[in-house]
C-alpha cells in the first residue's frame, strides 16, 4: 500500500533514490483512544496523511463516525455543489450538549442580538452557552491535507481517552468541523495528480503529479476563488456556509488552507492592513489563539510565521466575512506538498503526513484555547455586536438610502444581498424627501444600527480606508521595484459596482416601514426571481421594457422561448414617458395570443416593468418602427476556454451568461478553436488571457474572417492586449508604458544618444549624475493598481452604454492603459474619467492616475459587418460587477442584432 512507503524506514522515490525517513511524529503523543471509535484506516482503508481522501471517502467517514457516536455527534448537510456534491459538518460535543444542541442555537441566535437582551438575559447566556468554534478546511480544492486532519480532528475529539484538553472541549465548546468545503475542486485535483502518480511518490516539484493542468484544483465548478465570495454570496456552496453561520454564530471561526511548499505554517495574528471594523478585542484574541499555537508548535519542534503576507482587510474571505458579525476569524496555512512527498528547494522533504500533522495540532490547540476561555469569548462576542449597534445609532451615518435610479432591478438585487447576508432592509411605504431628492414610495432603507453593522459598513461605504504607514511603505518599496504586501484588492464598493445610488443620511427616515421579504425563490448569484405572477395588462400594440440588467436577463429568456423582442438604439418617448436608449419593444402582432401570461412570469422573475402601449405614436424621438429598432435573436455563443485563458476570468465569463443571465455557451478549448465552425456561432468571448501562441495565423485568420462576415468578437484584459499588438491587428490601439510611449516602439539605442549629445573634437565634460534619474528603466510597464474602483464615462449615443446613467464605476487589477481608438477607426464607448475625478475608492498610484485618466476601458471597432468589443479590464469581476457585467451581456445580446 501507498501508506507502508510513507511509513517505512526508508523512502523509495519515483527517482530511484532511496532517502533515509525519520519515524514518523506522532499526531498526539501519548493519547489512548476509544476501540469504538472506527478509525480512518477502518473505513477507507488509509492512516491520515498516508494517501489523500477522496471526497466521498471523507463523507463516508463523517458518516461513520456518526454512528459510532451519534449522542455526541450532529452530522449536518448545509450544501451542495454545483455538481452535486453534499457539504457537511459535523458537530462534536458532550453528549448533555449535543442533546441540547436545538436550545443552544436558540440561545446563541439570542445573543446574536443585544437589541432583544437586557444585562441580566446576557449575563445568563454567556454563563451557561458553550463556545462555538467552526473549522473550515479546504476551501481551495488542491490544498489537500487540511481535508484529511478535519478526519483527524474529529476522531480525536471523538475517541481520546483522559485527554485533558480533549475533555475541557467536549464540556465547554461545541467544535463544528467542515472537512471540505470545495469537493468539486479537490476531486478535479485528486483525478489530475491521481492520473500522473508515479509508482512510488514523486517528490520532483514538477512531476505530473504535482503539476495541475488548466484549470487546476483550487476553483469549484465554475472556477471561482471561494474565499474571495462570502459577500458576493454567488455560488451555492458560500451561500451555505453563510446561512450556517447565520444560524450558529460560532464565536471562532478558522480557515485552513495550503502555500507553497517552501514556506512553513502561517496562524493569527495576520499581516498588516487590518481593516478598520477589527476590534481591539479581537485583535488582542488573534494573540491569544497565535501565542496558544506558538507554544504547542514550539513544543513540538514545528516551524510558523505570523504578521505577514496574510492579512485581513478584504470583508469577503472564509475568515474575515465572520470576523464582521463579531466572530474571532482566522486564517492558518500550511506548506504544501501538492502530493504524498515534495522535494523543497533546500532539498529537504515535506509530506502530506506533515501537513495533516501540522494542520491537526493548530486546530486542536485552537479549539482548546477557545474552551479555556469560553466565557470572555462569549462575553466579546455579544459585546462586538452590542457596540456595532451603538455605534450605528450615534455614527455620521444613521440610515443608508438605496435610490434605484436607472435600473431599479438591480437595486432590489443589492438590497436582496444584503439581507442574505444577515441585514435588515426596509421599504418606505410613502414616499420621502431626501436633500432635494424626492424618492418613490417603497424605497430601500437599511438601518445602520444593526449587530452586523461593522459588515455592513464594509458593503456600502464608498471607501474602507487602509493605514497611512502601510500606504507610505508601500510606496517605498514600489520606488525600490521591491514587492509589494498588498495581498487582495483595495476597494469592493457594493453600491459602486452595482451603479446604485446610495444616499446617506444623519438620523432614521420619518416615514413609515416595513420589512422587505426578499422572495424565498430567489437566489442572488442568479437570475431568478419570484416565477409567481398574474396576466399582464393588455396591450394594443406591444410591451415596453427599459433597459437594465433584469431585462437583459428577461430579454434572453423571452428569445429562448420564441418570442420576438425588438431594441430600439435611440431613446423616445411615448404615453408621456421616455425611455432612454435600449427600451425591448415586444409587439402583440409578431407574438403568441398568450403573450401577456408569458411575459408576465418573465417579468417577475427577473425583478422588471413591462409597460403596456396601446399607441405606437411617439411624441418625441425615434419610432418604434424606425430602423434603429434592431429585432434581437437568441446569440450563439462560444467562449474561449482552457490554456492560456486566464482561470478566473474564463470561470466568472460562463458564470455569468450561463447563471447570472442564462445565456447558454458552447465552451471550446482554445487549442481547438481552429477546427470550430465559427458560422454556427454569433458571438465569441476571449477572456483575459495571452493568446500569442495559443491562436495560430490561420486561426486568427479564421476570426477576422468571421467577424467580417457579421460576427462579434468580445475580449477582456489581456486579451485585448492581444487583439491590439501589431501582429494580430484586430484592435486599433496600444497599451502604454509607465512614461504613455506605446509599448510597441523599440528600445531606444543609447549610442546614438550619446553620440548626439557629445562635443566635436574631443570627450563632452563629465556632468554630476542625476541617480534617481539615471537608475530609472528604460521601458517599463505602469504601476500595477491593487484592485481599485474607478470611474468611467459612457457614450450614451452607443448601444453598448444601454441601461446605464452614462457613469458607472470599474474595477481596475493591473498595468493595462490603452491609447483611445481614433474616430475613423471606433468609438471609445467608455473612458476612465479625468484626472481629479478618477478614483471613486481604493489605491492607485498617482503615476498610474496621471496615466489612465480619458484612456480607453470600452472599445468598439466595426470590422466589415461585425464587431470587436474590447475591455481593457475584466467586466465580470468575481460576479459582484453588475454594472460591468450588463455591458459585457449587452455586448453578447445586440452586437449580433447590429
Amino acid at each position: 500500500m501507498m501508506q507502508s512507503l510513507l511509513l517505512a524506514g526508508t523512502l523509495a522515490l519515483a527517482t530511484g533514490v532511496q532517502i533515509p525517513a525519520q519515524a514518523p511524529l506522532p499526531f498526539a503523543p501519548g493519547v489512548r483512544y476509544d476501540a469504538s471509535i472506527p478509525t480512518l484506516e477502518q473505513v477507507v482503508g488509509h492512516e491520515p496523511g498516508a494517501d489523500i481522501t477522496a471526497p466521498d471517502q471523507i463523507v463516508a467517514y463523517l458518516q461513520a463516525l456518526q454512528e459510532a457516536a451519534p449522542e455526541r455527534t450532529r452530522l449536518i448537510e448545509y450544501a451542495r455543489s454545483w455538481e452535486g456534491r453534499r457539504l457537511y459538518v459535523l458537530a462534536v460535543g458532550s453528549p448533555e450538549r449535543i442533546r441540547q444542541l436545538d436550545t443552544i442555537k436558540d440561545g446563541v441566535q439570542q445573543l446574536a442580538d443585544p437589541r432583544r437582551l437586557t444585562p441580566d438575559m446576557t449575563t445568563r447566556l454567556v454563563r451557561t452557552l458553550p463556545v462555538l468554534v467552526w473549522l473550515m478546511h479546504g476551501v481551495h480544492g488542491d490544498e489537500i491535507s487540511s481535508g484529511d486532519a478535519a478526519l483527524l480532528e474529529a476522531y480525536h475529539l471523538l475517541a481520546a481517552q483522559a485527554d485533558p484538553d480533549v475533555d475541557r472541549i467536549r464540556r465547554e465548546a461545541i467544535v463544528f468541523i467542515d472537512p471540505m468545503q470545495n469537493p468539486d475542486g479537490r476531486a478535479r485535483f485528486l483525478a489530475t495528480t491521481m492520473a500522473g502518480r508515479a509508482r512510488e511518490p514523486d517528490p520532483e516539484p514538477l512531476a505530473a503529479e504535482h503539476d495541475q493542468p488548466w484549470p487546476g484544483g483550487r476553483t469549484n465548478h465554475y472556477l471561482f476563488d471561494m474565499n474571495r465570495d462570502w459577500f458576493a454570496q454567488s455560488q451555492p456552496e458560500t451561500r451555505g456556509r453563510t446561512r450556517f453561520f447565520l444560524t450558529w454564530f460560532p464565536q471562532v471561526v478558522v480557515d485552513l488552507h495550503e502555500m507553497g511548499g517552501d514556506s512553513t505554517y502561517y496562524f493569527a495574528p495576520p499581516a498588516d492592513p487590518l481593516n478598520p471594523h477589527i476590534s481591539k478585542d479581537q485583535r488582542q484574541w488573534f494573540e491569544t489563539f497565535g501565542k496558544a499555537n506558538a507554544a504547542r508548535f514550539d513544543e513540538r519542534g514545528f516551524s510558523y510565521f505570523i504578521r505577514e503576507q496574510y492579512d485581513s482587510f478584504y470583508p469577503g474571505y472564509g475568515e474575515s466575512w465572520p470576523i464582521f458579525h463579531g466572530a474571532i476569524g482566522m486564517t492558518y496555512e500550511q506548506a504544501s506538498a501538492r502530493g504524498l512527498v515534495l522535494r523543497r528547494t533546500d532539498e529537504t522533504l515535506l509530506t502530506y503526513r506533515d501537513g495533516v500533522l501540522h494542520h491537526f495540532t493548530a486546530a486542536i490547540t485552537t479549539a482548546a484555547t477557545a474552551a479555556r476561555n469560553r466565557e470572555a469569548l462569549l462575553r466579546d462576542f455579544a459585546a462586538y455586536r452590542r457596540t456595532a449597534v451603538a455605534e450605528g445609532e450615534r455614527g455620521p451615518v444613521r440610515t443608508y438610502v438605496l435610490a434605484s435610479g436607472s435600473d431599479p432591478s438591480r437595486t432590489r438585487r443589492l438590497a436582496r444581498l444584503l439581507i442574505e447576508q444577515g441585514f435588515e432592509v426596509r421599504e418606505t411605504g410613502a414616499p420621502m424627501t431626501v436633500g432635494k431628492r424626492e424618492l418613490p414610495a417603497a424605497t430601500f432603507v437599511v438601518p445602520a444600527a444593526q449587530p452586523g453593522g461593522r459588515l455592513l459598513r464594509n458593503l456600502l461605504d464608498p471607501e474602507i480606508p487602509q493605514p497611512d504607514a502601510f500606504i507610505k511603505e508601500q510606496d517605498r518599496r514600489r520606488k525600490k521595484r521591491l514587492p509589494d504586501e498588498i495581498y487582495d484588492v483595495t476597494a469592493w464598493s457594493l453600491p459602486a459596482l452595482f451603479d446604485v445610488e446610495v444616499l446617506t443620511l444623519e438620523q432614521p427616515v420619518s416615514v413609515e416601514t416595513r420589512p422587505f421579504i426578499a422572495s424565498p425563490s430567489t437566489q442572488v448569484g442568479t437570475s431568478n426571481g419570484s416565477s409567481q405572477a398574474s396576466s399582464l395588462p393588455r396591450a394594443r400594440v406591444a410591451y415596453l421594457l427599459p433597459w437594465g440588467s433584469g431585462t437583459a436577463a428577461a430579454v434572453i429568456e423571452a428569445l429562448h422561448q420564441g418570442l420576438r423582442v425588438r431594441f430600439a438604439a435611440a431613446p423616445f418617448t411615448l404615453g408621456g414617458r421616455r425611455y432612454p436608449i435600449g427600451a425591448a419593444i415586444i409587439r402583440r402582432a409578431e407574438n403568441p395570443d398568450d403573450l401577456a401570461t408569458r411575459l408576465a412570469g418573465i417579468v417577475a422573475r427577473h425583478d422588471v416593468e413591462a409597460v403596456p402601449a396601446d399607441s405606437a405614436y411617439v411624441e418625441e424621438g425615434i419610432s418604434l418602427g424606425s430602423n434603429r429598432v434592431v429585432a434581437l435573436k437568441h446569440p450563439r455563443v462560444l467562449l474561449a476556454w482552457d490554456m492560456p485563458t486566464e482561470t478566473l476570468s474564463a470561470g466568472a465569463t460562463r458564470y455569468v451568461l450561463e447563471r447570472r443571465f442564462t445565456q447558454p455557451a458552447t465552451a471550446v478549448r482554445v487549442s481547438s478553436l481552429g477546427r470550430v465552425d465559427l458560422s454556427r456561432y454569433d458571438v465569441l468571448v476571449l477572456p483575459s488571457g495571452d493568446y500569442r501562441t495559443a491562436i495560430t495565423a490561420e486561426t486568427l485568420k479564421k476570426v477576422k474572417h468571421w467577424v467580417s462576415a457579421g460576427g462579434t468578437l468580445v475580449t477582456f484584459g489581456e486579451a485585448s492586449r492581444w487583439a491590439a499588438r501589431q501582429p494580430v491587428g484586430l484592435l486599433a490601439t496600444t497599451t502604454e508604458l509607465k512614461d504613455g510611449r506605446p509599448d510597441t516602439e523599440p528600445q531606444k539605442d543609447e549610442k546614438t544618444d550619446e553620440a548626439k549629445e557629445a562635443k566635436p573634437g574631443g570627450e563632452s565634460p563629465r556632468q554630476p549624475i542625476d541617480l534617481e534619474k539615471a537608475i530609472q528603466p528604460e521601458r517599463e510597464q505602469p504601476f500595477s493598481t491593487p484592485g481599485a474602483l474607478a470611474r468611467v464615462v459612457l457614450d450614451q449615443e452607443h448601444w453598448l452604454s444601454a441601461g446605464s446613467d452614462g457613469e458607472i464605476q470599474v474595477m481596475i487589477e493591473g498595468r493595462r492603459v490603452f491609447t483611445p481608438v481614433k474616430l475613423d477607426k471606433g468609438r471609445n464607448v467608455g473612458l476612465y474619467a479625468e484626472h481629479d475625478h478618477l478614483v471613486v475608492s481604493g489605491l492607485i498610484w498617482p503615476e498610474s492616475r496621471k496615466l489612465l485618466a480619458s484612456k480607453a476601458y470600452l472599445m468598439h471597432q466595426p470590422l466589415g459587418q461585425g464587431h470587436i468589443v474590447a475591455f481593457a479590464e475584466e467586466p465580470n469581476f468575481r460576479a459582484f460587477a453588475e454594472a460591468t457585467e450588463l455591458l459585457f451581456i449587452n455586448a453578447v445580446i445586440l452586437g449580433p442584432a447590429h
